[in-house]
Parts: structure tokens; sequence; C-alpha cells
């Protein structure tokens, strides 16, 4: 089958042209396949000797005269992309190869070629997810799926294409009619946040992978990547205002600067996660409990070397209890999420991978919607608050909305009460630095409607805390008067403690929290065993605290004595007696007393499929 490599380029691009071409040529690529390079406005003079140099390149014309404005180099949308490759596919057919003109190659592309024969599709991934590079009215104009948001964009600089298959016409014609379409191809910002061409066929690759009718190859472009496919160089443009005897010099500059970069890259990501995470293994550790009412003493959660399980949510189903909790790994310095079975004994069978994303996921918060199963879990390291749907219990999640983006939400929840879905969270913008402030939303729609700010949100509260005050601290419970948030309350570290508040408000929209006094069944447990978490589903309660703060703190024998951790978890991790009985009827109280508002009634049990 024929191969076509397909290039193209302005006055502005001639001299990066030339080494591209020169590349071609160095490594014998232009003896085995087709060079076309398409005219976007070359000075004729410079196009001629350019032809004289590479006799083995084909110069084709390429009129915007058809087009609409947009389409124009000039306009900076990079529409006429897709327009020169369906020009290319139409007249050569066969295997073709798109490279932008700043392409360099280290060698023949036995690779690609061999992933394209396999796949049908070849494309790069770039770093950046798609929610970075695609403006969000662009996103909304094409009603893209939140399920992609955070994926890998694939890169416009490279795209291989087998036009003997329909998935790789199919997805070229697409993109083609795209970019006639001056409301979608619009020109990047001016800080580089959207980059129409690369979005749009990331959006259509995406779509055609999901229907099945390809599968997308492995592989980074060399652009901030650890670890990119070393057969090709992007990105090596000639700048042309310098002198042309300074060509081999920007050359050079690139290549140095690159290998140094892979470096770079490559020490921060050792320093980041293996360096820092195990920094805080000797300092930092939860340890999480599960208990039973009527049961004289909680159940530790045994955790796997160098991780420790935080913010525990249960889960009953079928009449079986599952713990959903984040797998905090120090050699990774990441949080995922996890979920085990509790046996008839509250052990904890194999842990299962739950929503599997590149960035830090924690608080797991599970309800249920019209039969529906959902999970708004934290996820702030993407500067959005996602829900997800589940498609499989309890390891298979599809995001189904990006409530909110830009923002750096924590621990929220999300229930219906009065007709209204109720958002309550900790926020700030992100990046911003500061505390969080207390921040509580309403929507009549969970999957469509707009989530519209209460009053308190501008009161600022909790915003001149320190260690996460503030912040949820699992399930929302209500008893005979009302419904219950359970918080954090550090005045001195992280995971120190936490404290009961009733929710008020809510109907008129003067939302206010007010705390529990003692005697109440959670705030008793909340004060014997200062969790940093708790959650219950039907008699069975579910709570973490933190057992090692600072450094000595994780040294053998002396190190519980010189812990500076709370004095009431110091009691409950001796095993004072009073303190176990305590906790032992506070749990039996709560039973009768509380219930989690999931939006289920408290005793479902649900079949699949029911």
């Amino acid at each position: 089958m024929s191969l076509t490599i397909v290039t193209a380029a302005d006055a502005t691009f001639a001299r990066t042209l030339a080494q591209f071409l020169k590349s071609v040529g160095r490594h014998g690529i232009g003896t085995t396949a087709r060079i076309a390079v398409y005219d976007l406005g070359l000075d004729p003079a410079e196009r001629a000797s350019l032809a004289a140099r590479f006799a083995f390149a084909e110069f084709l014309p390429f009129s915007l005269v058809p087009y609409p404005a947009h389409v124009a180099p000039k306009a900076g949308t990079y529409a006429w992309k897709p327009l020169v490759i369906a020009d290319a596919a139409e007249r050569f057919g066969g295997r073709l190869f798109w490279f932008d003109s700043a392409t360099l190659f280290h060698g023949p592309l036995n690779e690609p070629l061999a992933e394209l024969d396999r796949f049908c599709v070849y494309t790069l991934s770039g770093q950046s997810n798609l929610a970075g590079r695609c403006a969000a009215e662009i996103r909304d104009r094409l009603k893209v799926e939140p399920e992609f948001l955070d994926r890998q964009i694939r890169v416009g600089g490279v795209l291989g294409l087998d036009l003997a298959r329909p998935a790789a016409r199919a997805l070229l014609i697409d993109w083609a009619e795209l970019a006639l379409d001056p409301a979608v191809f619009i020109p990047a910002r001016s800080d580089h946040s959207h980059n129409a061409d690369q979005a749009i066929l990331s959006i259509l690759l995406f779509r055609a992978q999901k229907r099945g009718d390809l599968t997308l190859n492995e592989g980074d472009i060399d652009i901030s990547s650890p670890r990119p496919v070393r057969w090709m160089s992007s990105r090596n443009k000639i700048d042309a205002t310098r002198p042309a005897w300074t060509d081999p010099l920007q050359r050079l500059w690139y290549r140095a600067y690159k290998a140094g970069d892979r470096l770079n890259l490559r020490w921060q990501d050792f320093y980041r996660r293996r360096i820092l995470g195990l920094h805080r293994f000797p300092k930092e550790h939860f340890r999480t409990y599960v208990m039973r009412a009527g049961d004289a003493l909680p159940t530790p959660v045994p955790t796997p070397s160098l991780s420790y399980y935080a913010d525990p949510f249960l889960w009953q189903r079928e009449g079986r209890t599952w713990l959903f909790a984040e797998e905090f790994e120090y050699a990774e310095q990441r949080g995922r999420l996890v979920a085990m079975e509790l046996g008839k004994d509250l052990r904890p069978g194999p842990a299962v991978p739950v929503l599997p994303i590149r960035e830090h996921a924690s608080f797991p918060f599970l309800f249920e919607a019209e039969g529906r199963l959902y999970m708004l879990p934290e996820t702030c390291a993407m500067g959005a608050l996602d829900l997800y749907e589940c498609e499989r219990f309890p390891d298979k999640w599809r995001r189904v909305r990006r409530i909110f983006e830009g923002r750096d939400a924590v621990d929220s929840l999300l229930f219906r009460q009065g007709g209204w879905w109720r958002l309550v969270t900790c926020e700030k913008p992100a990046g911003a630095e500061g505390a969080r402030r207390l921040a509580a939303y309403r929507s009549r729609e969970l999957l469509s409607g707009a989530f519209e700010p209460l009053p308190v949100n501008d009161e600022k509260i909790f915003a001149d805390g320190q260690h996460g005050f503030g912040r949820g601290a699992g399930s929302v419970f209500a008893d005979g008067e009302g419904l219950l948030r359970v918080m954090q309350k550090n005045t001195d570290y992280y995971g120190q403690g936490t404290e009961a508040r009733r929710m008020t408000g809510l109907a008129t929209g003067d939302y206010r929290e007010t705390p529990l006094g003692e005697g109440h069944p959670l705030a008793d447990l909340l004060r014997l065993a200062s969790p940093h978490h708790v959650s219950m589903a039907g008699d069975t309660i579910a709570f973490d605290l933190r057992t090692r703060l600072g450094f000595v703190s994780g040294l053998p024998w002396i190190g519980r004595r010189l812990n500076r951790i709370d004095p009431a978890a110091k009691r409950f991790l001796a095993g004072d007696p009073d303190v176990l009985a305590g906790i032992a009827e506070a749990v039996s109280r709560l039973a009768g007393a509380i219930r989690p508002v999931d939006g289920r009634p408290p005793s479902s049990v649900r079949r699949d499929g029911e």
C-alpha cells in the first residue's frame, strides 16, 4: 500500500520546512514514501529554491479562496490543517502521515508504521487534558461527554491514517467538516488554553474509541513528557527573523533543551512522587476502623505496606457491606480510590481499584438517585468537581457531569432535600492561596441544572482557618430534628478531630450550621474517638483517625510517647477501657438515633438491574 508524508508551510516557516526536508532526506524516508508539501503562502523564489534542493518533494498549491476567512493561517485557528490532510487523502489515498513542518526525524518510520497497520489511526498524546485545551464554550457546543475531560489530549502535529479502513476515513471527514465551522475552530486564546485542531481531533478520537470503531495507540509527543517517543522531535521552529547562519545553532538549542527537559521532568517526577511521598511516611498515617452496634470493640482495617486508608464510606448492596476509601500510596505521593467488601466479621476482602484517574482522588461520597448510584469524589488536584455514575459495581464509574471547573472544592456533600439538590462544600478558586471557605449551592436538576450559590458563600466562613478546618468529614446524617454535617475541627494539625453540626435554613436559603451539644450520640462518638472522618450504613459505622504526627512519631517504642496527636486519639489508640466502652455505647445509640442521607431508605438492599 502506498505511503504519503504530508506537511505544509507558509513564508514564515520556509526555513523550518527546509530542515524538515533535510531530515526526511537524511533518513531515506523520501525513497519509500511520497513527500507532499502544501504551499500556504511560500515566497515563489523560496519555493523554487526548496523544490530544486529537495527533488523528492512534491509542492502542491492550496487555495484559500473557497474557504471561510477563519481557515487562513493568519487567523490562528489551524482550521486549514484538516482541510489540507483531506485534500491529500483524496489525491493519494493509501497510508498517509501528517507531520507539522517543525518536525525532525531521528530514524525511519518503522515504529509509527507498525502501529498504523495495527490500529488504522496513529496519534500521540500530550500531557494536558482535554479540559485544559478545549474552551468550555466549544465543549458545550459539541456536547462533549464529561468522561473525556481528564483524558490526555491527542496532539495535532502527528497524525497517521490508513485510508483503506472506514474508521480512519470517517474520522478525517468529520474533522474536516468541523474545520469549516468558525464557531468551533476559534483562535487560540492569549493564555493558549484552547487549541482547536487538536481539541476537536481528540474529541472525535475519543468518541470513535468509545463506539468501538478504533483503538488508540500508546506514546507521548516530546513536549513536557519524561518518556516520549524517540523516533521524532516536534516544535523545532526556526526563527525567520534571525540570520540563516544561526539555523544549526537553533537546532542545537532545541536538541539540548529537550534532552535537559526530559532529564528534569524525570527528576521532578522522582522527587515529587518518591522522595516527597516517602518523606510523609514517618509523620503522617491514618487508621480506619469499622464497628457494628453491639460490638465491644472497633475492627481495624489492615493497610498495605507503604499505604494508608482514609475517608471511609460504607455502602450496602444485596445484603453485603462495602467499604470505599482513599488509599494513599507514599511511593506515588497520590491517593486513589478503592472498594473492599466487608465480611460478616467486618474483615475486608481484597481492595478493588475504583475510578482510575491520573490525579489524586479521595473522599468517595456515595448516594443514590432514581435507582442509580453516584459518586462525588474529591478531585481538587484537577481544579474540578465531577459527578460519576456507577456502570458496574463496585469498580466501573463514568463521569456524567462536571459541576464546577476552575474551583478547588474539597470533601463535598450532595443530597436531595425540599425538592432541591443541595451541595455543601469548602472551596476557593483553583490555584489560590489561603484557606477554603464554606459554600452551599442548590439545583433543581442533578445532571443538568445550574447550581445556584446561597448567600452564606459571601460570608467567607472558615476562610481564616488552617489545617483544613471546616472541611467535610463524612456522611450527611439525619436525626429526629433535621440534617447533620460532620466537619473537620483542626486547630493544630490536619486530621486532628471533627465536630457534628446541625444544618438549618436550607428551605429559606439562609444556610446555617450550629454545633451539636454533648449527649447526642454522634457528638459523643466524635469526642471520644477524635476521628478525621465518619460514615454509616445500616447499623455499621466506619471512621478513621490520624495516628502519626511529626517525624519522631514513626520511631518504634519512643515514637508513641512523643507523638503529638490529640489526647483523645491517644487514649483510644492506647486501648483505654473507658474510652472503648463509651464508643461502643455511642455506636449502639447511633444505630437507633440517626441514619445516613444517601437517597435510599435505611434498609434498602438493591439488586443489580433493579
